[in-house]
């Protein structure tokens, strides 16, 4: 095995460093870039990485059940320390399979298991935190993570916020470090690069989605829920329905810590413009929450796409999800997945299956057992439904129900409401849809904070959470 300075020699000869001007995908100019891909050329190099981070499990004494490497450039490194060192290990795809067993996390594993996270190169961070999701939404416990490189770009600090301790083998300044004293860049070189460094902090929570340090395909939206729902702790959606995005946006800034999803109508917004949309979409980011857009889509394939991704809405642009009649038969829902798969980032649908409103003529059998049957066919677009009952015992499927309120009574256009605890014991909600209640209220973050905690409480409860 190499010493550290004689690999970091290595891996500048066999260019995994590089130097000079180059443009990275957030479209700053770096003077420095690093590719570890090339070191699956080269075997020695590739088996001395892996010996110096096993050399830090042993010295931070961290235990494990398994070790999972980050796609694609640890995968390699993580398979040998895996073999030679006799851990087991789990590989996390980047997609899910649409055909066996569906499997995002491929191996071996228990409930509550300790997995450790094996990565190349850290910069956010967000490519550990997305891994670490996906393991705790298949039951794994992420605690840890060791880089092999870390670019001191506050990596180490986002992933703390994530519960992660961040363990690494070489930073940039050890790497300029060496490099300098064998030569092979100059001092000049070495302080532009720490200048850029400093200059160049990275806030995870504050990334916008075309500059996260994504390695794959992003994390599918149901996991994505499931997530955002077991961090913070609510099922709560608020529906605000409100005809001014600036009143939402300063809602969303008041209570999007208390709810899972946000709920709009953009065709009654008197002044919608696509800056502010998407400054909602960014507020939705930092404080972790999905957009929903209650468009329900209900025309031909055709029409749908383009409502969805042009006009005056750009629908697909900044909506994680959307709801939508089967009127039409499932051809609609095949034409949104193939419109959403020129979006860069996850989407989906919410099925309109049952209405709360007094004689929806949606609320028949053969239009459920329809909408299930859909949501079963494009299982990988269609994450749930907007329902009163629960249709299915398949737990994939949220169960979004609305007419929610504290208070079982109704109101003079045939709403009918019920308690979150009504909802989700006697009609198997999972996520509660809370309107009036809460933009009615006078103190409307305190009435949202009583419906987080009384919805997920029950939910846990009820649902073994």
């Amino acid at each position: 095995m190499d010493d550290l300075e004689t690999l970091v020699v290595k891996l500048f000869d066999i260019e995994a460093f590089k130097f000079g001007s180059f443009k990275l995908k957030s479209g700053i100019q770096s003077p420095i870039y690093i590719d570890l891909r090339v070191i699956i050329s080269y075997p020695d190099i590739l088996r001395s990485i892996a010996v110096h981070i096993n050399e830090v499990i042993q010295r931070a004494n961290i235990t494990c059940d398994s070790i999972c490497g980050v796609p694609y450039t640890a995968l390699p490194i993580a398979s040998i320390i895996c073999v030679d060192y006799k851990r087991p290990m789990l590989i996390r795809r980047k997609e899910k399979k649409d055909y066996g067993t569906k499997k995002l996390i491929e191996g071996k594993f228990q409930s509550n298991d300790r997995c450790l996270i094996i990565e190349d190169i850290v910069t956010s961070g967000s490519s550990v935190a997305e891994t670490a999701e996906v393991l705790r939404t298949e039951g794994l416990q992420v605690t840890d993570a060791i880089v092999f490189f870390d670019r001191e770009q506050n990596g180490e600090n986002n992933l703390r916020d994530k519960n992660i301790r961040l363990f690494r083998v070489l930073t940039v300044t050890d790497v300029l470090k060496h490099l300098v004293k064998n030569g092979r860049i100059t001092e000049e070189i070495s302080k532009d690069v720490q200048v850029f460094i400093r200059e160049n902090q990275i806030q995870l929570s504050s990334l916008k989605p075309n500059i996260v340090e994504v390695r794959g395909s992003p994390i599918p939206i149901r996991q994505r829920f499931q997530s955002i729902m077991k961090e913070k702790k609510t099922n709560l959606c608020l529906s605000a329905d409100l005809t001014s995005l600036d009143e939402i946006i300063e809602l969303s800034k008041q209570i999007g810590s208390n709810i899972c999803m946000l709920k709009i109508h953009c065709d009654i917004l008197d002044d919608f413009s696509m800056d502010k949309i998407l400054q909602l979409k960014d507020i939705s980011r930092k404080l972790n929450f999905l957009l929903l857009e209650d468009r329900k889509f209900a025309d031909i394939g055709n029409t749908v796409k383009l409502q969805y991704t042009k006009g005056l809405f750009q629908v697909a642009q900044w909506a994680d999800l959307v709801t939508v009649h089967i009127l039409p038969g499932d051809g609609i829902v095949q034409a949104l997945e193939q419109a959403a798969e020129s979006i860069d980032e996850p989407r989906g649908c919410l099925l309109i299956a049952q209405m709360s409103s007094k004689g929806a003529l949606t609320n028949n059998e053969d239009y459920v057992k329809g909408a299930v049957q859909c949501a079963k066919k494009y299982s990988d677009f269609v994450i749930g439904f907007i329902s009163q009952s629960r249709l299915t015992t398949d737990n994939q499927y949220f169960h979004c129900t609305p007419g929610v309120h504290l208070s079982n009574t109704g109101d003079q256009l045939g709403q009918q409401y019920v308690t979150p605890r009504q909802a989700i014991d006697g009609r198997g909600a999972d996520i509660l849809i809370v309107g009036r209640a809460i933009l009615d209220s006078i103190n409307r973050v305190k009435t949202a904070q009583e419906y987080q905690e009384e919805g997920y409480q029950a939910y846990e409860q009820l649902r073994h959470v």
